[in-house]
C-alpha cells in the first residue's frame, strides 16, 4: 500500500482522528504576545528578509511599484527667526491628492544639511503635525542643523480628503489599497521631496515618529533603501502591533510581527525609544535583544540601540533628546559618539495658526479627489501596470516569472513543507471493486492543520504517476461513499493513476466554524481561500515525495485554488482547472468566491497562468471574461501553445481523463 510509509511522523495507533484543525480556533491578532524567531546565520536572515520586505511592499500596495506622478510642490514661508525658516508645503502625491506639511530649514551652518522626515502619531485631531510636541522637535532639529519635513497623516491636520478611521472594504483590500498603504506612499513621496532640495545631503536622511508615527517610520524603513537612519519611538512591541486602521494593511503581519519588520532596516542606524508606561515596557529585555541579534549577525551591533524612559506614552523631552543625539551622531558625526549629550534648544514657538497650510494665499484646491475617487484611480493604475508586464516573448516571460513567483507566494502566504515537516495519520481502509481506499489525515509539524484525504489505488497495478484531486465542496466522503460526480471522476482517474483526494480547509469533512471576530483579521491571518491553497500545496508535497509525476485536478471553484497553487509547487505534471464561470473582471466575484487580499494587485489569475507556462494546462468552463489573452500570450512566449487548452464549456469525467492521459509534445 503506497501510503504505508509515512513521511515525518508514522501513523499512530489509536490517534484521535476527529481532532479539530487548529486553524479554526488559533487566530492571530494585534494584542497577541508573539514569540520572536531565532536566526543563526546572516544568510538565513537575508533569505527571510528578502521575502518579508516583499510582504510589506505588497501589503502596502507598493508592488509592482506604480509610476510616480509630479509632486507639484507649493511652498510659502510662514515664519523666520535667527535660527530657522519654516514654510507651508503642499505636495501632490497622487493626481489631485495632497500631502500637507511644514518644511523647517536651518539658517546657520553650511549646506548640504542632513535631513529628517517627521511623521506624527495619533495626536488629538485636528492638530496632526501641529501638535505642540511635534512642532517642538521639528524646530529643535532645525536649530541643530537639520532640514526637517513634518507632514500630516491622512485625515489629520490640513489633510482634508480622507476620514482617517473610516472602515476599509474587501474590494479595496483586493487591490492592496489601505490607509496604511497610502500613508507609506506619502512617506516615500515626502522623501522624494526632501531629496529634491539642493540644500539636503542626499546620503544623510532619516525618519523619526512616535506611536503611530513610529509605525510610519518603520514602514518606510522597510521599503525604501534611501533612508539612512530610523528612530521608531514608543511603538515597537511584540504584544501590541498598532490599534489604528492605518497601521494594519491586510497581509502585513501574517506569520510576522513588528520587531521582525523593524529588523529589516539592519544594518543601518536604528534607535528604538521605549517607555515603562506603555506597550514598549518590555523592549529592553524582549524586543530590543531580538533586533540587536540581527544587527550582530550583520556585524553592525553598534548601529542598533535602545533608549528607555518613564515618561508615559508621550514623545517627551528626554525621549526627544535621545533622538537628537542619535541623529547627530549618525547623520552629522559619521557614527562617532558625541563628547557631550546635546540638550533640546530653548525656543519660543509662534502661534500655531501661522503654520497651517491653507489660507487666502493658498486656498484648498477645488479639484481635490475623494477617497473613493482615489481608490478608483489606484485600481486603474494597478491594472494598467500589470497589463504592461504581460509576457510576449521568451525573455519577458522569464523576467515575469522571476519577479512574480515570489510575489504570488507572499500574497498567498504559502510554503512548501519539507518531508520532515509533513505529518500523516492513517484512518480506516477498505477495498471496493479492485480498488483500495485509505483514509488519511495530512498536516505539518507545529501548525495543527488536519487535511482529510482519501487515497485510491488499484489493488495490484502500480504506477509512477499520481493525481491530486480537489473539489470545492470536499471530495473525501463522496468518494468514500461512492456517490456523486467527484466519486465518478476519482474512479475513472484511478484506472490510470494513484489518486489522492482532499477536503481543503473548511470543506467536506474539514468543515467547521472559524473564529474571525478580531479586528483586522486579514492583517494577521490567511483567509479561507489562502488556507485552501496551502492545503493543496501540502498535499502535493506529500505526493511528490513518492511519485515521479503528480497532476493537479480541481473541480468547481477549487479549480481556481489549483490554478493559484500550481505555480507555488512548480508542478511537473499536468494541470486541469475548472474555471467555474468565474468572472475575472468582477471584484465582487473575488470577494465572494476567491478572497485573498492583495491578489488583484499582483495580477490575480493572470499572473498564475503566466507562472504555470509551459506546463500542460487545461482550463474549461471558462467565463467570457477569463483572461484568455494572458494564457495565450504566456504560452506563445514559452513556445508551448500546443500545451494549452482553454474551453468555455464544462468537460465531463471522460473528457478530463482523456486529456490527462494523452501525450503532449
Amino acid at each position: 500500500m503506497w501510503f504505508g510509509i509515512l513521511l515525518g511522523v508514522m501513523a499512530m495507533v489509536g490517534a484521535n482522528l476527529n481532532e479539530q484543525d487548529a486553524r479554526l480556533s488559533s487566530v492571530r491578532h494585534l494584542d497577541l504576545r508573539y514569540d520572536l524567531p531565532t536566526y543563526k546565520t546572516a544568510d538565513e536572515w537575508q533569505r527571510r528578509a528578502e521575502l518579508l520586505r516583499l510582504q510589506v511592499q505588497i501589503a502596502c500596495g507598493l508592488f509592482p511599484m506604480l509610476p510616480k506622478t509630479p509632486l507639484n510642490p507649493r511652498r510659502i514661508v510662514c515664519y523666520e527667526d535667527e535660527d530657522a525658516i519654516v514654510e507651508r508645503v503642499v505636495l501632490e502625491t497622487f493626481p489631485n491628492f495632497y500631502l500637507t506639511g511644514n518644511l523647517y530649514r536651518p539658517k546657520k551652518g553650511k549646506p548640504p544639511y542632513p535631513a529628517v522626515l517627521h511623521p506624527h502619531g495619533h495626536v488629538p485631531q485636528p492638530e496632526g503635525r501641529l501638535y505642540e510636541r511635534e512642532r517642538i522637535r521639528a524646530m529643535a532639529m532645525a536649530k541643530l542643523g537639520f532640514v526637517v519635513f513634518a507632514y500630516d497623516m491622512v485625515g489629520y491636520g490640513d489633510q482634508f480628503q480622507v476620514v482617517h478611521r473610516a472602515p476599509e472594504t474587501p474590494h479595496e483590500h483586493l487591490w492592496a489599497i489601505s490607509k496604511g498603504g497610502v500613508q507609506t506612499w506619502n512617506s516615500i513621496r515626502a522623501l522624494d521631496f526632501l531629496l529634491s532640495l539642493p540644500e539636503v545631503d542626499k546620503k544623510q536622511v532619516g525618519c523619526c515618529g512616535s506611536s503611530g508615527g513610529g509605525t510610519q517610520t518603520f514602514f518606510l524603513a522597510a521599503v525604501d533603501d534611501r533612508l539612512s537612519l530610523a528612530v521608531p519611538t514608543k511603538m515597537v512591541s511584540a504584544h501590541m502591533q498598532g490599534g489604528c486602521i492605518c497601521e494594519n494593511p491586510p497581509l502585513l503581519r501574517v506569520d510576522t510581527c513588528n520587531p521582525e519588520i523593524v529588523a529589516l532596516f539592519a544594518p543601518k542606524p536604528l534607535l528604538l525609544i521605549s517607555d515603562d508606561g506603555d506597550w514598549t515596557k518590555e523592549t529592553p529585555k524582549y524586543e530590543f535583544p531580538f533586533v540587536q541579534s540581527i544587527y550582530r549577525l550583520l556585524n553592525a551591533e553598534d548601529r542598533c540601540a535602545n533608549a528607555h524612559f518613564s515618561e508615559g506614552h508621550d514623545f517627551a523631552r528626554s525621549s526627544r533628546e535621545a533622538y537628537y543625539n542619535w541623529a547627530i551622531r549618525w547623520l552629522k558625526n559619521k557614527g562617532k559618539p558625541l563628547d557631550e549629550p546635546v540638550k533640546e534648544p530653548e525656543m519660543q514657538l509662534p502661534d500655531v495658526q501661522r503654520f497651517r497650510v491653507w489660507g487666502d494665499d493658498l486656498p484648498k484646491p477645488h479639484n481635490a479627489v475623494t477617497w473613493d475617487a482615489l481608490v478608483n484611480w489606484l485600481k486603474t493604475q494597478a491594472s494598467e501596470t500589470i497589463e504592461q508586464m504581460r509576457p510576449n516573448d521568451k525573455n519577458s516571460l522569464k523576467r515575469f516569472q522571476r519577479l512574480m513567483r515570489p510575489a504570488l507566494q507572499v500574497t498567498l502566504a504559502v510554503s512548501v513543507p519539507t518531508s520532515e515537516q509533513l505529518i500523516a495519520q492513517q484512518g480506516e481502509s477498505k477495498s471496493v471493486n479492485g480498488l483500495t481506499m485509505q483514509q488519511i489525515w495530512l498536516g505539518r509539524k507545529n501548525i495543527g492543520d488536519r487535511i482529510p484525504a482519501v487515497q485510491i489505488s488499484p489493488a495490484e497495478k502500480k504506477t509512477k504517476e499520481a493525481v491530486l484531486l480537489v473539489s470545492e465542496k470536499g471530495a473525501v466522503m463522496e468518494i468514500w461513499n461512492e456517490d456523486g460526480e467527484t466519486a465518478k471522476l476519482a474512479k475513472r482517474l484511478a484506472e490510470r493513476f494513484e489518486v489522492l483526494a482532499i477536503d481543503a480547509f473548511r470543506t467536506g469533512m474539514a468543515l467547521g466554524e472559524r473564529k474571525t471576530d478580531v479586528r483586522f483579521f486579514a492583517t494577521y491571518n490567511r483567509t479561507d481561500d489562502a488556507e485552501r491553497i496551502q492545503d493543496i500545496v501540502t498535499a502535493f508535497a506529500y505526493l511528490r515525495q513518492r511519485f515521479k509525476s503528480v497532476h493537479l485536478v480541481g473541480t468547481g471553484i477549487a479549480g481556481l485554488w489549483v490554478l493559484l497553487a500550481a505555480p507555488m509547487i512548480e508542478v511537473d505534471g499536468k494541470v486541469i482547472v475548472d474555471a467555474a464561470q468565474f468572472d475575472a473582471k468582477d471584484d465582487n466575484e473575488f470577494v465572494k468566491r476567491l478572497f485573498v487580499p492583495c491578489l488583484r494587485r499582483i495580477g490575480d489569475l493572470r499572473t498564475a497562468i503566466a507562472l504555470i507556462a509551459p506546463r500542460p494546462l487545461l482550463i474549461h468552463n471558462a467565463h467570457p471574461n477569463f483572461p484568455r489573452n494572458w494564457a495565450e500570450s504566456a504560452y506563445k512566449a514559452a513556445n508551448a501553445l500546443q500545451k494549452l487548452s482553454l474551453k468555455e464549456q464544462p468537460m465531463n469525467a471522460e473528457q478530463l481523463v482523456e486529456w490527462l492521459t494523452k501525450s503532449v509534445k
